[in-house]
């Protein structure tokens, strides 16, 4: 009788112990969290638990972290982040266009990949603007090495891109009015996430899978994925929670480029020299798209 009764306290103590846990804001299951991962809880109220994050290292300078977590509602959440250091003199951002040409289509981002310079080492790709379905033409901008290929960006629509003299470039029409006569390149996007170090609020709270693209005042460059229309794997997020996760890794500025299943996340895999998707694309497979931003070694 005293051994069952003893038996049943343990027990007891056991799963009451558990319901305390339980209790806590943040429960992270992967105590070797990368500095992303715990400057993405530190800075803003989207995880709840983060179950694994992983980092890799592309290039002196430039890291790629993928990080596995379950926000706030109880969604289970994959999202891939690339981190550049812009101040760094061999790294180098390039726009991709199908074929490498300077004409509209559609092409899949790791077709794009091959017709850039060989003499450039891409580390990264992922797509940019939106698009015509059927042309293929892009909805905003496009310079390419200062040519100037489309220069309309509609009303509430946005564009990135970096200047001649290597200053990282981002916002709306009357910004781009501004700096068009310096831009070396640019591509499309569209809503704006972050604006002068705030994050912006949106009315539209549609979850799908989305890209954003956004850079810090010390020349820190991100582009992030996040996977969706999953519910086992990724749910995906909206657009005040993007601006919400951009302003947490530190971004003044962003804007959110084009989603859904044209989401693409590719790297240069240091491990096995390959191009590797490193997202679940919600087509099953990269999607044809416009045009898309490749960040490449420009060094030996």
């Amino acid at each position: 009788m005293k051994q069952s009764f003893f038996w049943f306290i343990l027990v007891f103590i056991l799963l009451t112990g558990c319901d305390k846990e339980d209790t806590g804001a943040i429960k992270t299951l992967d105590d070797n969290r990368s500095e992303l991962t715990l400057r993405l809880q530190e800075n803003s109220s989207l995880i709840h638990r983060v179950y694994t994050d992983t980092t890799l290292e592309l290039h002196p300078g430039v890291t790629e972290t993928d990080i596995h977590y379950q926000d706030v509602n109880g969604h289970t959440m994959r999202i891939f982040i690339l981190e550049a250091d812009m101040n760094k003199t061999d790294i180098g951002l390039h726009p991709l266009t199908p074929n490498g040409a300077a004409a509209y289509g559609r092409q899949t981002i790791p077709d794009m990949v091959n017709y850039v310079n060989p003499n450039q080492r891409v580390l990264f790709a992922c797509n940019a603007d939106f698009f015509n379905a059927t042309s293929g033409e892009p909805r905003s901008i496009v310079y390419l090495s200062g040519q100037a290929v489309r220069t309309t960006i509609p009303a509430g629509w946005t564009f990135f891109g970096i200047s001649k003299s290597g200053q990282l470039l981002m916002g709306d029409g009357a910004y781009y009015e501004a700096h068009q006569a310096d831009i070396l390149h640019a591509l499309g996007g569209h809503q704006t996430l972050v604006k002068a170090g705030e994050p912006v609020s949106h009315t539209d709270d549609s979850v799908e899978p989305r890209t954003a693209v956004g850079f810090t005042d010390d020349h820190k460059l991100y582009f992030v994925v996040v996977d969706g229309r999953k519910y086992d794997y990724s749910y995906g997020i909206n657009f005040t929670e993007l601006g919400q996760l951009m302003h947490a890794l530190g971004a003044k500025e962003s804007i959110n480029l084009d989603g859904g299943g044209s989401s693409t996340f590719l790297i240069n895999n240091p491990s096995s020299s390959s191009y590797e998707i490193r997202n679940r694309p919600s087509d099953g497979t990269p999607r044809a798209v416009a045009n898309g931003w490749a960040l490449v070694a420009t060094g030996n």
